[in-house]
């Protein structure tokens, strides 16, 4: 049975019909309906193109129990509107057998090989001549293991880079934006900039669990991602012999400062040229291509505003989509 996915759902000539498809569990939620005491399931389903809401109205209690947040189901509906966001109205689920299914289906991937982002990383690894720092690098990207959780993580449950492959991404693109400051910043420390940038997301690869959609592991929910990231660089580089104190001081200081406030989560802001560098760079790229996702996914037509984006707090601006009615103010 070919899949139908959500983003096709969400279209607004899907409205009305019917739906049979497979979709990942997300959230399900067993309230009462206020009005007659009855049951009912709120649910979000989510697929590699997005999310929707669902509501279940016959036998939620025995369904609810039948079902785990992270399964697979398969869902008979019909897609309605709630609140003028779309939502599908089930009438039947049931949990759908591994073989019924593909996984790539609810899971979104880099469009760049796992190769192609192995490579990405060692290009910027190979420039970094410092011993000490070239050492700690080769025991996280040399470490079978830890490369290959490294190669598939995300680098954000829904920002920015959130699909398979996506910390290497950023990650590269955090070093070629770094790079980009050396030729104006002559103080900055090439080798040491380098290393942070590499180094400055490690903690994200215990930060998340991949199942059938991402989410937070419990380690990254208790600590996050920078004080897990701030252990393995310390793990790691307590096995090299005689590394340099103060160069490790300004190493761990990137580490902790590149979110660049506290009130976004660094516990210490940027004092170093390399920190304040690292930031901005980690900063513009993560913003830039979570801006482009938005504008790639709501583009294209007539359009000019993206959705309100809640964690920015604003519509961002779609170009190409024709003349505002308004945009020309004739005085008289």
């Amino acid at each position: 049975m070919a899949k139908t996915f959500i983003r096709d759902i969400k279209a607004s000539s899907f409205q009305s019909k019917e739906v049979l498809s497979f979709f990942a569990l997300r959230r399900k939620d067993l309230k009462t309906k206020e009005s007659d005491g009855k049951p009912f399931l709120s649910l979000e389903l989510g697929d590699s193109t997005g999310r929707i809401d669902a509501v279940l109205w016959n036998d939620a209690e025995a369904q609810s129990q039948a079902m785990a947040i992270g399964d697979v189901v398969q869902v008979k509906g019909t897609v309605t509107s709630y609140r003028d966001s779309p939502q599908i109205r089930v009438e039947a689920i049931r949990t759908a057998a591994p073989s019924e299914y593909a996984l790539e289906d609810f899971l979104p991937s880099s469009a760049l090989s796992p190769a192609e982002r192995e490579a990405a990383i060692r290009v910027e690894m190979v420039t970094v001549k410092e011993p000490h720092l070239a050492k700690l690098l080769g025991s996280f990207f040399d470490d079978p293991e830890f490369l290959k959780s490294f190669l598939v993580a995300p680098a954000a449950k829904l920002w920015h880079h959130p699909y398979l492959g996506g910390l290497a991404e950023h990650t590269a693109a955090v070093c070629k934006l770094a790079r980009g400051a050396l030729a104006n910043y002559q103080l900055l420390d090439r080798d040491l900039l380098l290393a942070g940038c590499l180094l400055h997301d490690v903690g994200k690869v215990p930060e998340y669990r991949v199942g059938t959609f991402i989410d937070y592991s419990d380690r990254g929910r208790l600590l996050g991602h920078i004080v897990l990231g701030d252990q393995l660089v310390s793990e790691r580089m307590t096995r090299i012999r005689d590394f340099p104190a103060e160069l490790g001081m300004r190493l761990h200081h990137m580490v902790l400062a590149h979110h660049g406030e506290k009130d976004r989560g660094s516990p210490v802001t940027p004092a170093t040229l390399e920190a304040l560098v690292l930031h901005h760079c980690d900063y513009l790229d993560a913003h830039a291509a979570a801006y482009t996702r938005i504008i790639l996914r709501e583009g294209g037509g007539t359009k000019r505003w993206s959705d309100y984006v809640n964690l920015i707090d604003r519509h961002l601006y779609l170009p190409g989509a024709g003349a505002d009615d308004g945009a020309e103010l004739k005085l008289l």
